[in-house]
């Protein structure tokens, strides 16, 4: 059971209740306190797929992923540039993963997360966002999107692939931003399947 990992988990690594929250909030970048830790190790309270992949990284103790039904750990790497730097069969380096994130009912394929920069796909992915990209899928189907690499100006971009006239489309509120026209040579980095943003548990008191 779960609580039993996370209790196992704090014994591993000689952490306190209080200080594995404090850890757990920062690297989550969501309020987590030490009664939400205890609640965990008393099966109170669900294990999140996100905070179980976290505990395995604060403490050094792994995560049993079998007791997490469809749940997989993306790595997230520090840049675009370094998804650019993969080869299709090459696998991702330890020093080009910023972290892991949890993620469930992906189908099966070779993963990768990128955090998005700039508003040039913000209908979709604004600013912050989190994009999971298959490197096993590479095949360009219009109206899809992609992650693409390309030598020259374009460098690394994340757009949305069309075929007619060939091009790569970006999908936002700017319109100051235009289509890219690859003329040279480029290489698909992977297909995105899911784009998630994290608003943080300040956004409902903002609103009101």
């Amino acid at each position: 059971m779960l609580q039993g990992w996370v209790t196992d988990a704090l014994k591993h690594s000689k952490l306190s209740q209080a200080e594995l929250a404090r850890r757990l909030t920062a690297h989550l970048h969501r309020a987590i306190d030490r009664a939400a830790v205890n609640k965990m190790t008393l099966g109170k309270r669900a294990v999140a797929g996100d905070e179980m992949i976290a505990i395995e990284e604060i403490t050094g103790f792994p995560a049993p992923l079998e007791n997490a039904d469809g749940l997989v750990k993306v790595p997230m790497l520090d840049s675009l540039v370094s998804a650019s730097n993969l080869s299709a069969r090459e696998a991702v380096k330890a020093e080009d993963v910023e972290r892991y994130i949890a993620a469930s009912d992906l189908p099966p394929g070779d993963w990768i997360a990128l955090s998005v920069e700039g508003d040039s796909m913000d209908l979709v992915s604004p600013p912050g966002s989190i994009i999971f990209v298959n490197r096993a899928d590479t095949r360009l189907i219009d109206g899809g999107f992609y992650v693409v690499a390309a030598d020259g100006d374009h460098g690394t971009t994340y757009k949305r692939y069309r075929s007619k006239p060939e091009h790569f489309a970006p999908y936002s509120t700017n319109r100051d931003h235009g289509p890219v026209l690859m003329d040279g040579p480029f290489r698909v980095v992977g297909r995105v399947y899911r784009t998630m943003l994290d608003i943080g548990p300040s956004a409902g008191r903002r609103g009101k």
